[in-house]
């Protein structure tokens, strides 16, 4: 069954408008996306196939075993110029170092003889020795000079320093497109470098800067930095353009850095010169070989020939540990490995500006498709479009990054779909409900004007006062609610029953439109006969109540008016009417209307009998306490007696009425 169109243009404006907030949010993503989105690429990259490791890069490790038989760290400069030296021998064809020697080697005899000459007064050196073993910082420039070495440096983004410092520029030609802007860039303010002896030595440098996201993970590594207006390659590119050759050409857009070109491969970058480490496993991906076997030359030469050596340490306490999206513990140098393997067969983790443009479009197509099929359809056939859109878009980003090595989000599209569906159901329900409301108001009306008509129909025979009707209405809500909490009624009695009885009782009497008037109206006391026909006015009422529930259904609001009209004269012993029905064989409205019209009829003036006192009629009913009525219903009678008697003086009428003075 078709749900009711909405009655205003609010359902329909609200999910348009989310839509395209939702859309405006992919240019501007909130800090909270962000953080969510990067947890998403990290499981989309972990379920992703990784390609493997390429044999092109070889780790030179500093590990525990070369610690173990060569010393601790630092060593040597001398010893590192020989590691450096069998690397070159072996064929290596870059060898980038993730070590700083940015402080002259304290261990060199030639700063030693210093020392102790200043300090002891004794010259250690009685023959001269050869210069080469005096210093061996200048022992480990004559080896970066003969060799394909990389230093690394550190840029310093707070402290303007390093300014004796020897970098080695970018070979880079910067192509700026149309309302493209340079200030994207990192741009750092100082610099720890190598000293200037090992820099002048050594063919080419690059920064080992590595920066994790705010969460803590790295996930991205500048691959260029701006320092004094120049442009700087990382320690991963240096080596890598070491070991090919070539120029780089970086390109900038409106929205920053976009990727850099080298011999016609193209390396995506993001905004902010960012390479996104498409990283291949956990730790020990690549080859590790240990410095000491480099040194002891008890490796396969073969195994560096040709190859882009790292040099740097997996040794406790020296090594510096980085979270990656796979690996909560990854030496820093693994990751610059992953860098050049990425240069290698450009693979790199890419933000094409048209993965931008499909996030755009799957926000704003099936938000605005949605929001159309709720306005018009029932809330499942929304669910049956949201959960299919959102495990396409899902399966779609997932696809996208494992195979084509492109990310985009699928957050803000799976959000869309979820809150327009939530909020368009919501203010689908909200004016379903309010319309329920407004029906429900209208039936409520409809049912006073018919109980009303109806009770108005007995007053043109029989005369009543409108008092007797509002006293015996409100002397029944009285009663409920008081019996409403009691073990044997809260089962039938609640607040919308109450109401009910409330607006009912009026029409108790309803069947005294079929008394003749001789009986009816009668001035004096009935007789035996007089008082049989005047019985008959619940079956008469009983046949008016039936006849409209005919039309209005057996489970109408009249089957309450029914058992009210049938039953009010019915007795707790057995002996009232018109069936005799005993005890609990009496329906509650029955029971509870006996009470409150008898206490009326009591306490009201007849032209047969005066008024009696309220406390009289009070003592009176007491006394017929589990005869005449239900005990219980006397007991909550008793307990609001003060009630009553507000009630009676609230409403009282002005003139009197004939009854009969049989019964009550």
């Amino acid at each position: 069954m078709r749900i009711p169109k909405p009655r205003t243009l609010i359902v329909p404006a609200a999910g348009i408008l989310l839509t395209l907030a939702m859309g405006t949010l992919c240019l501007m993503p909130p800090q909270l996306f962000v953080f969510l989105d990067e947890k998403i690429y990290d499981s989309f990259l972990k379920a992703s196939p990784h390609q493997s490791a390429s044999d092109s890069v070889v780790i030179v490790d500093l590990d525990e075993s070369s610690i173990a038989v060569l010393g601790q760290w630092p060593w040597p400069r001398y010893r590192v110029a020989q590691l450096l030296d069998k690397i070159h021998a072996a064929g290596a064809s870059a060898v980038g170092l993730d070590i700083l020697f940015s402080e002259p080697d304290r261990t060199s005899l030639e700063l030693l003889a210093r020392e102790i000459r200043q300090d002891m007064g004794i010259n250690i050196f009685q023959e001269k020795t050869p210069l080469e073993t005096m210093n061996n910082d200048q022992t480990l420039a004559s080896v970066l000079a003969d060799g394909s070495f990389v230093l690394g440096y550190q840029f310093d983004f707070d402290t303007a320093r390093g300014d004796e410092c020897l970098l080695h520029v970018l070979p880079a030609a910067i192509r700026f497109k149309k309302n493209s802007t340079d200030k994207s860039f990192f741009n750092a303010r100082g610099v720890i470098c190598n000293l200037p002896l090992l820099s002048q030595a050594a063919g080419a440098s690059g920064f080992f800067n590595v920066t994790p996201d705010s969460d803590g993970v790295v996930r991205r590594v500048p691959l260029v930095i701006r320092h004094e207006e120049r442009l700087y390659p990382s320690l991963a590119l240096a080596s890598y353009l070491q070991a090919y050759g070539g120029n780089a050409v970086i390109e900038v857009g409106r929205e920053g850095i976009e990727e850099v070109r080298i011999n016609k491969k193209t390396i995506p970058l993001d905004s902010r010169g960012n390479i996104v480490v498409n990283y291949r496993g956990s730790r020990r991906s690549y080859n590790h070989i240990p410095a000491v076997s480099v040194l002891y030359e008890t490796i396969d030469t073969s195994l560096l020939r040709g190859k882009i050596v790292l040099i740097g340490t997996t040794a406790t306490g020296l090594h510096e540990m980085r979270t990656t999206p796979l690996e909560a513990a990854q030496p820093g140098v693994e990751i610059h490995a992953t860098i050049v393997d990425n240069l290698i067969s450009g693979d790199a983790i890419g933000f094409p500006r048209w993965s931008l443009g499909l996030q755009f479009f799957l926000v704003l197509f099936p938000g605005m498709l949605l929001t159309f099929l709720l306005v018009r359809a029932r809330a499942i056939w929304g669910l049956a479009v949201v959960a299919p859109c959102a495990a396409f878009i899902w399966q779609l980003a997932w696809w996208l990054l494992a195979h084509q090595n492109v990310y985009f989000s699928p957050l803000l599209p799976i959000s869309t779909l979820g809150l327009i569906f939530t909020t368009v159901t919501s203010l689908r329900y909200m004016e379903t409900e309010r319309d329920m409301r407004e029906r429900t108001r209208k039936l409520s009306l409809t049912q006073d004007a018919i109980i009303q008509s109806l009770a108005a129909l007995a007053e043109t025979r029989h005369h009543e006062t409108g008092g007797h009707i509002q006293r015996t209405r409100h002397y029944i809500r009285a009663l409920a609610v008081q019996l409403k909490d009691h073990p044997r009624f809260r089962h039938f009695l609640n607040n919308s029953t109450i109401d009910l009885l409330f607006r009912l009782a009026p029409l108790h009497d309803i069947g005294k439109v079929g008394v003749t008037d001789q009986v009816l109206l009668k001035p004096t006391r009935l007789s035996e006969d007089e008082y049989e026909d005047m019985k008959k006015h619940t079956d008469y009422g009983t046949e008016t109540i039936r006849l409209a529930k005919n039309f209005l259904g057996e489970d109408s609001f009249l089957q309450m008016a029914e058992e009210i009209v049938a039953n009010h004269h019915e007795r707790w012993d057995g002996l009232g009417y018109p069936r005799g029905l005993r005890g609990d064989d009496i329906p509650i409205p029955g029971r509870l209307m006996a009470v409150a019209d008898s206490y009326d009829a009591i306490i009201s003036p007849r032209l047969y009998k005066p008024a009696i006192s309220s406390q009289e009629a009070i003592l009176l009913i007491q006394n017929l306490r589990g005869t005449y009525f239900d005990p219980d219903v006397v007991d909550a009678f008793l307990a609001v007696s003060d009630k009553f008697a507000e009630i009676a003086t609230r409403f009282a009428s002005s003139g009197v009425e004939p009854e009969p003075p049989k019964g009550f």
